[in-house]
């Protein structure tokens, strides 16, 4: 399994960037904004690079270097300082991160747009399983298909605690137990975009006093690319499913990622969705046991 590499450093195009940024910035903020008199005319608009130094606890020379595009080495807890001083808001601070080569995510997502807002996108896909779901695997919405095929009720649904859980779920993996390490490396490769969400934390914790086989792929710490790989399901209802399974990211604020499964082509999985598409989820009800 691919390890995550360590994050590379801003390069000399991307340091250069970030000083013209906040000389742009700076320039936009009155020393009124931020308590300073504005004594008489400036010959600049804005706040002097000393100032902004001051605020943010920083160095004028390391502040000057920063702005000159030569700060190779500068951490994210400057960046942060010097955004807040500049009255920056959360993307313009993680542009700042990102132009500097530092950690750039958000630790717990901002926004989550109405469930019944999305489900246009799901329910494009049909008749092929599709769902949208946070970065802690909670589905926000799924369309018919995905419900039938995964179990997904109204109800809460998390895909990460259902599939070492349920036992339903299990069922409808004949490979369960060779592709759950896969399953856990990819949610910790997710899981590491969010190391300050402690819901998530809390949920892993849960998860692996519960789920003795969790706890074990968990602290063997591998990691996966998310993003798309084979899927082969079953289904009381209808012959074996073969899909390729591909994530699509929404904007990372909101941390939403919508799963598609699409089918195979010579495997009979369209024919056998058509089939699926005739069934329909009770609430409350297990779609293995309605099916039976």
């Amino acid at each position: 399994m691919r390890k995550i590499s360590s994050h590379r450093r801003g390069t000399s195009r991307q340091l250069a960037e970030l000083g013209k940024f906040l000389m742009a910035r700076r320039a936009q903020v009155p020393p009124s904004r931020v308590g300073l008199p504005d004594a008489g005319k400036r010959r600049t608009p804005g706040l002097r690079r000393e100032e902004v130094a001051l605020l943010a606890g920083v160095g004028v020379s390391w502040y000057t270097w920063i702005e000159q595009g030569r700060a190779e080495n500068v951490s994210g807890e400057v960046l942060d300082s010097i955004a807040r001083v500049l009255m920056l808001n959360d993307n313009q601070r993680l542009y700042l991160r990102h132009l500097a080569g530092v950690q750039a995510n958000y630790p717990v997502p901002m926004t989550t747009p109405k469930a019944e807002n999305l489900q246009p996108f799901v329910d494009n896909w049909s008749p092929n399983p599709a769902y949208i779901a946070d970065h802690r695997w909670n589905v926000v919405i799924a369309n018919e298909a995905a419900r039938i095929l995964l179990g997904i009720r109204s109800e809460r649904y998390n895909v990460l605690e259902e599939f070492f859980t349920s036992k339903h779920v299990r069922a409808a993996y004949p490979a369960w137990e060779q592709i759950a390490p896969s399953v856990v490396a990819r949610f910790r490769s997710r899981a590491a975009q969010h190391t300050g969400d402690k819901e998530l934390q809390a949920m892993v914790e849960a998860l692996a006093s519960t789920s003795p086989r969790f706890a074990e792929l968990w602290e063997q710490r591998d990691v996966m690319e998310d993003s798309c790989g084979p899927e082969y399901l079953t289904h009381p209802a209808t012959d074996d499913l073969h899909f390729t399974r591909t994530a699509l990211d929404f904007t990372q604020r909101i941390a939403l990622r919508m799963t598609v499964y699409l089918p195979v082509p010579g495997t009979g999985t369209e024919a056998a969705l058509r089939r699926l598409s005739h069934l329909t989820v009770t609430p409350g009800l297990d779609v293995m046991e309605e099916a039976r």
